[in-house]
């Protein structure tokens, strides 16, 4: 189901919201048809991503120590700071397609710019790992083994938590939920990695001692970092490029699922939606919008993400799903982030329900 002709920008078209069981198909389904299409090249991994790593942190690493020495005009400093967010978030791509092992097989390798990438985040190469490669696409939109997805109502009834978690989030029509994409993914990663996965059984058989030694050395880097840069510089060096970089991530991950159904089966052209954008921003993010290519092979690089993408359309035109990120944003202040069921959103005060894309 593609959602980018011009014809249909104007409301997202849903899917029936009484699709059956039999509607999904296993992710090998794909996989094994889809090899049938690509050539071998597509499957090796693509050790001149990290050229992007090096970039990004050298354009940021000048950045910040214009600002703290030659201490610019303040639209100067604005400006680096909306720079040091966007490549902050494009080093946290270059690190979740790295650690996919999609750039080098060696495994110190991964976790080095696995470490380097997601340092801004405060996120450790091991729980990334962990969390988004063993939980999230290894259970994507199942309740309650998927860390990504939202809960149902029933889940919303009984739990504290996750009625402030609903108030935040897009769609609750609360108007603190126009912040949730400036902060929510640092906040989420520093607190699942200093508390909650302590407290829930989904991270116990993760290595635990290994994400202490990598998180509390990043706690104190950032402490440093703070001291160095100084309160003068706090709001263009840390507040801003903080709320930008969280922004970047945010915005695809809440439009790459979370406006999708709940599945039992992992059906990725089922639960996940690609949402297109620019070509800078393709080229910035490395092609993280195409979120069903990725979710199809996750080990293939990003780089071949487009391939993917017209495969996918030719040969799954009535399944597929992909719609322009706007709108894709649009729909997700739209409609609540509460699952009726598997295929409705429902608002849990005016009970008003939404079919999912």
């Amino acid at each position: 189901m593609n959602l980018d002709t011009p014809s249909e920008l104007v409301t997202p078209i849903p899917l029936p919201s009484n699709r059956p069981e039999s509607h999904l198909k296993a992710l090998t389904f794909y996989q094994q048809e889809l090899k049938k299409h690509l050539s071998e090249d597509v499957f090796k991994r693509a050790p001149s991503r990290a050229l992007f790593l090096v970039s990004f942190l050298s354009i940021n690493i000048a950045l910040i120590y214009f600002v703290v020495h030659f201490d610019p005009a303040w639209y100067f400093k604005l400006l680096a700071a909306c720079v040091i967010g966007q490549f902050n978030a494009g080093l946290a791509f270059v690190a979740h397609d790295t650690l996919h092992g999609s750039v080098f097989k060696n495994r110190f390798m991964q976790d080095l710019i696995g470490t380097i990438g997601f340092a801004p985040f405060l996120v450790s190469a091991t729980y990334w790992r962990f969390w988004h490669n063993t939980l999230h696409h290894g259970n994507t939109q199942l309740i309650y083994k998927d860390p990504d997805a939202f809960p149902t109502l029933s889940v919303y009834k009984r739990s504290k938590f996750m009625r402030v978690v609903f108030d935040l989030a897009p769609g609750s029509k609360n108007p603190l939920s126009f912040l949730y994409f400036f902060y929510w993914f640092s906040f989420q990663a520093v607190l699942n990695q200093s508390y909650m996965r302590f407290k829930n059984k989904m991270w116990s058989n993760m290595d635990h001692s290994r994400v202490t030694k990598e998180f509390v050395p990043l706690c104190l880097l950032a402490a440093g970092y703070l001291y160095w840069v100084g309160f003068n510089n706090l709001l263009w060096l840390v507040v801003i490029p903080v709320c930008i970089q969280n922004y970047v991530i945010l915005s695809y991950i809440l439009t790459n699922h979370n406006i999708s159904p709940l599945t039992k089966i992992n059906d990725p052209l089922e639960n996940s939606l690609t949402v297109t954008t620019n070509p800078l921003n393709d080229f910035l993010h490395l092609n993280f919008g195409y979120h069903v290519e990725h979710h199809l092979f996750p080990r293939v690089s990003s780089r071949h993400a487009k391939k993917i993408h017209v495969l996918l359309k030719e040969m799954y035109p009535g399944k597929y799903k992909s719609m322009p990120k706007w709108k894709a944003l649009k729909y997700l202040y739209q409609t609540p982030r509460l699952y009726k069921n598997s295929n409705e959103l429902i608002h849990p005060k005016t009970l008003k329900t939404y079919p999912t894309i």
